[in-house]
């Protein structure tokens, strides 16, 4: 290996995920987070539909906005539900916190790795309870959807149930997403819209109308959370 060769491996190797140099640091967060919304109170808007995820026979999709990922995570916490995070350094932080809540990570995007990835998304999906899915992506554009998540859900057949976060009282971070995320003792609602399903051999103008059914539907639930909330989205 020439000189070049060890610079660049030596830099990799430096560039190590912050949950590889201090492995305690998932678990910790993970409790924060129970603890921090543990002192919320919760109100669900569009309770049929959520009566009805929970009742669905077989896999199901929960879908949201990427800045609600904190509140989600909790929400849906210990049920042994699979969870989607990406392959970067930053992600493997996201997975570590997301098993110590109780979900089974997966590492990787069905937008992105090919078909193979795609293939092995589907097998995780149909061998679980289900989970949880970022529609707008790891990267954004923040309240696009994105279309993996079709695919996704068109391929192992699971319906599409969208979920919307809002709270009273809440902090929202400088990133691209303005992740959520509530205040102690805030109220948080928690709005479900109704389930989209994508048709096996669903042409691309059918994928097309459907992903643009979700964002519309994410941002009206999303707006129903913030007036249920009595706060701002």
């Amino acid at each position: 290996m020439d000189a070049h060769s060890l610079n660049i491996h030596d830099k990799l190797q430096k560039r190590r995920s912050i949950a590889e140099y201090m492995p305690f640091l998932p678990p910790v967060t993970a409790a924060a987070l129970r603890l921090l919304h543990r002192t919320c109170r919760f109100e669900i808007v569009g309770e049929e539909i959520y009566r009805t995820f929970n009742d669905v026979e077989g896999p199901r999709l929960a879908a949201f906005w990427h800045f609600s990922y904190p509140s989600i995570l909790y929400f849906f916490r210990d049920q042994g539900y699979l969870t989607i995070t990406s392959r970067s350094r930053d992600g493997e932080l996201a997975a570590r916190m997301a098993q110590s809540l109780g979900y089974f990570p997966f590492r990787g995007s069905p937008g992105k790795g090919g078909v193979a990835a795609l293939k092995g998304i589907i097998s995780a999906f149909r061998d679980s309870r289900g989970g949880g899915f970022v529609a707008d992506g790891s990267q954004g554009p923040a309240r696009v959807a994105q279309k993996g998540l079709l695919l996704l859900a068109m391929y192992s057949g699971c319906p599409i149930y969208p979920v919307g976060i809002a709270a009273d009282r809440c902090w929202r971070f400088r990133t691209w997403d303005k992740t959520l995320l509530p205040k102690p003792f805030a109220k948080v609602a928690v709005s479900w819209g109704p389930v989209i399903q994508v048709v096996r051999g669903a042409s691309p103008v059918e994928i097309e109308e459907c992903r643009l059914r979700l964002e519309r539907t994410l941002n009206e639930i999303t707006g129903q959370a913030e007036k249920a909330a009595g706060g701002f989205a």
